[in-house]
């Protein structure tokens, strides 16, 4: 009798695992968000279950100075919800595209939230064992992450699933974080552009 349930396993590398290869994922993508934060300065905190379920899975924060001469705000939240893909995601436009559940696209686009809301799509090399190499040089995850505010983004009816276009411009780093993090310092909100 196995010690594990089955569907709590994941294979990778050839190597049985605890984590399914989804929850590797989802580690994954938490670890870079949390690292370009730590480097940016902000706090960066896992989201409990019942956050997760309102479709916030972590929560960068600044509690300090103001981040610009003309911040509003010295205490500042943003909410994340993240997702991971080693599928290859069409580009054009400018834009990557990415599939995302219709109740999930609801809870990123409402505009009655307090605390701003971003969508991070982790995108990820096919090969498993591209995904986190290290040595004594350098500890490297690959590739990276983009960024996207869903707010006010249009009302979708019969549909299971919404295609969001997420800026190849709106990579995210330390850089593009303290910025995203200075505007909503100043009470300022990041609308869809959409496609």
């Amino acid at each position: 009798m196995s010690a594990f349930d089955p569907d709590t396993i994941g294979v990778i590398e050839g190597i049985t695992t605890v984590l399914t290869t989804e929850n590797i994922e989802s580690e994954l993508s938490y670890a870079y968000l949390h690292a370009v934060a730590a480097r940016a300065g902000f706090a960066c905190e896992y989201a409990g279950r019942h956050s997760d379920g309102a479709g916030v899975d972590a929560t960068v924060k600044w509690d300090g100075s103001h981040l610009g001469s003309d911040s509003k705000l010295t205490y500042v939240v943003c909410d994340v919800q993240l997702k991971a893909t080693f599928q290859e995601l069409p580009e054009k436009g400018g834009a990557i595209s990415f599939p995302l559940a219709v109740a999930q696209y609801d809870r990123l686009r409402s505009a009655k939230l307090t605390n701003p809301r971003i969508l991070v799509v982790f995108q990820m090399p096919r090969e498993q064992n591209e995904w986190l190499r290290v040595s004594a040089e350098a500890l490297v995850a690959r590739k990276c992450a983009y960024w996207v505010s869903l707010r006010g983004a249009d009302a979708v009816v019969g549909q299971k699933e919404k295609t969001v276009y997420l800026p190849t411009a709106n990579l995210l780093t330390p850089e593009s974080l303290r910025t995203l993090m200075a505007t909503f310092s100043r009470l300022e909100v990041i609308p869809y552009a959409g496609k």
